[in-house]
């Protein structure tokens, strides 16, 4: 896969367009990155110096204890961006990346991409406009883990699903048993 086809995707993901100065700024500021199936990508506290586009494949973002118990936060789809907290907190990862497939990712500087946004307030409201979209979907999988029964839940997520898919059938993203996790639901219970 081309860098620059990828840095394209990324601008109409983020811009809706493939605006010329976001690809040549993004292009200057990147790097293609390949990870394989169950190969992490960082961890939860790591020092972060990128944050990432998914081109292809599939991430999960989790937090563990130490007890190994894993809390799912989200699956990222090829047209997701994540780990964007570094560009705002202390540059260190608060959960752990894994992918669930071979992916494709483009790693964005962190550093250099804040420049950037405090040179282009344009870049400033779009990423505000996509954090609040995320923050959205935070606040609706909360509600849904502490009013709604397990039932109502895979509903709620079918018909989140089925909003990005825009079409006739709806393609679960994960195996069941990772969607079991992200939805609070024992596997057990998900299966039946």
């Amino acid at each position: 896969m081309k860098k620059k086809n990828v840095v394209e995707s990324f601008s109409k993901h983020f811009c809706g367009d493939a605006d010329s100065e976001i690809v040549s700024l993004i292009s200057g500021i990147s790097h293609m990155v390949n990870v394989n199936k169950r190969e992490m990508l960082f961890l939860e506290g790591d020092e972060g110096q990128y944050l990432f586009y998914l081109s292809s494949g599939s991430i999960k973002l989790f937090r563990s204890n130490e007890e190994g118990k894993e809390a799912i936060i989200r699956f990222i789809e090829p047209g997701d961006f994540f780990a964007e907290l570094i560009l705002f907190l202390n540059n260190r990862y608060p959960v752990t990346a894994m992918a669930i497939e071979p992916s494709v990712l483009l790693a964005i500087d962190a550093k250099k991409l804040f420049n950037c946004i405090q040179g282009h307030p344009e870049v400033a409201m779009k990423l505000i406009a996509k954090l609040t979209a995320k923050t959205q979907y935070l606040i609706k999988m909360v509600e849904d883990l502490t009013l709604a029964d397990v039932r109502q839940r895979f509903l709620n997520y079918l018909e989140h699903l089925n909003e990005k898919s825009k079409g006739e059938t709806i393609t679960l993203p994960v195996p069941k048993g990772e969607l079991s996790l992200l939805l609070g639901i024992s596997r057990e219970t998900f299966s039946r």
